[in-house]
């Protein structure tokens, strides 16, 4: 599409207020394509639109439920919907599913105006600095997180260790209009005993040792964000404390009569299963759904395959900024790094680099390097290798390289080692090879 023209698909049954958006949009610099009914507009390519403007309930059907059976790329468009029978839950839906806004009758067009206008070029911009991955999930993660950063509400992130969680935190921060600090805690590092006086502060003499006034992680981050990693390792107690301090926005210090205020935006991140800590008593359900106005789940990297390459040259290339090291990775070696689970995720693929870059005195990494940790792990616990494990490392050398010269495609890689497909998977399995393309 043309940066000059930018082109607005509108669905709108009502000929009035149709013919009135399309009369101010023009005057923008908007074409536009107005479709009065939802079979229209499902003939139409919707990726020729840089915005979509909807009303929710037309002559043939409701706009929001054909909305959600579109894929995930077409729900990535900037959606702007109108509706009559707007509510809080519906609304929330929507922009969790992917909707840019949600207005109800009577709406100020001025705004709408304002935040179409403004969409293309957000979203543009998003698309040029990509921080979370560029695999659909992530993308749409990211477009979720950008979108709902000067929006105060609460954003819980959950997915497994190492996968990020920390790193959209500090996106949505660094997103928004706050001028504050970035202050993250990670709740299981903080002894029970003193979590009180960490999360509130205390004053001078407030207990044995305080020998000077302690501002706590609420107060410091006031006009910020505050981010509760670990959340649900917080016992009772301090759930029940958080969640008065989260409701009436003000706390006490330990050793004070005097009512602390903070205005802070709140971003907590777990990687267990809070509903499960729910239904056997460890979390408070209250205090889940004050977290949760927004929840974000970050997938593990196994299950997008498409961030492991893109992430490997990244922090390749600022391990060697920091080590100093002239070296680069040749393609088998990036190959190999799909062949692998990473049940660490990003952190473990970091470790693995950064272990790579500092043994490496070729100056370049080839895909030799994860077997000659294999048989160094194998020879450290034996001063001589048993049969079983020699002959395991070869077969994982041979069939690792039997899927980096057929680019991981499982059939190919079959007919190149002499066996079936079924063969291949079982071993692969059993190998911890990882995945592969069919």
């Amino acid at each position: 599409m043309s940066n000059a023209t930018k082109h607005l698909l509108l669905i709108e049954d009502d000929p009035i207020m149709g013919e009135s958006l399309v009369q101010r949009f023009e005057l923008e610099g908007f074409d536009i394509h107005w479709c009065r009914q939802l079979a229209q507009a499902s003939t139409l390519d919707l990726t020729r639109f840089d915005s979509i403007i909807s009303d929710v309930r037309l002559g043939d059907g409701i706009a929001t439920h054909w909305f959600l059976q579109l894929s995930d790329e077409l729900r990535q468009i900037p959606w702007f919907f109108l509706t009559g029978y707007g509510g809080v839950d519906e609304a929330l839906s929507m922009v969790r599913n992917g909707a840019r806004e949600y207005m109800t009758k009577p709406f100020d067009i001025e705004r709408l105006v304002a935040l179409v206008t403004g969409a293309t070029n957000a979203d543009n911009a998003a698309q040029a600095e990509v921080v979370l991955g560029v695999s659909p999930a992530m993308r749409q993660n990211e477009i979720l997180l950008r979108r709902v950063a000067d929006k105060n509400v609460a954003v819980l992130l959950t997915g497994e260790s190492g996968v990020g969680k920390e790193v959209a935190a500090r996106l949505v921060h660094e997103e928004s209009s706050r001028a504050g600090d970035f202050i993250a805690v990670n709740c299981a590092a903080i002894p029970e005993s003193m979590m009180e006086a960490e999360f509130f502060g205390y004053e001078k003499g407030a207990f044995s040792g305080a020998v000077r006034k302690h501002r706590g992680f609420l107060e410091r981050a006031h006009g910020g964000t505050l981010l509760l990693d670990e959340v649900g390792d917080l016992p009772l107690q301090m759930q029940a404390k958080l969640l008065r301090a989260l409701q009436e926005k003000c706390f006490f210090r330990l050793g004070s009569e005097r009512v602390t205020q903070s205005d802070f935006r709140l971003i907590s991140a777990t990687n267990c299963d809070l509903f499960a800590a729910m239904k056997n008593g460890t979390f408070r359900e209250d205090l889940y759904y004050r977290l949760a106005v927004i929840q974000v789940t970050l997938p593990p990297l196994r299950e997008r395959p498409e961030d492991i390459r893109w992430l490997a040259e990244m922090m390749l290339q600022e391990i060697v900024r920091q080590q100093k090291t002239p070296i680069s990775a040749s393609e088998a070696f990036m190959r190999s790094l799909l062949l692998r689970d990473w049940r660490g995720n990003a952190r473990e693929l970091r470790s693995y680099l950064e272990e790579s870059v500092i043994l490496n005195e070729a100056g370049i990494l080839d895909a030799s390097h994860e077997l000659h940790a294999d048989q160094q792990a194998a020879s450290d616990q034996s001063d001589f290798m048993n049969l079983k494990k020699k002959v395991e490392l070869a077969e994982r050398e041979h069939i690792s390289l039997a899927l980096t010269q057929a680019n991981g495609h499982v059939g190919q890689s079959a007919q190149l080692l002499g066996i079936s497909r079924k063969t291949l998977w079982e071993k692969m399995k059993r190998l911890n090879l990882g995945s592969a393309k069919t």
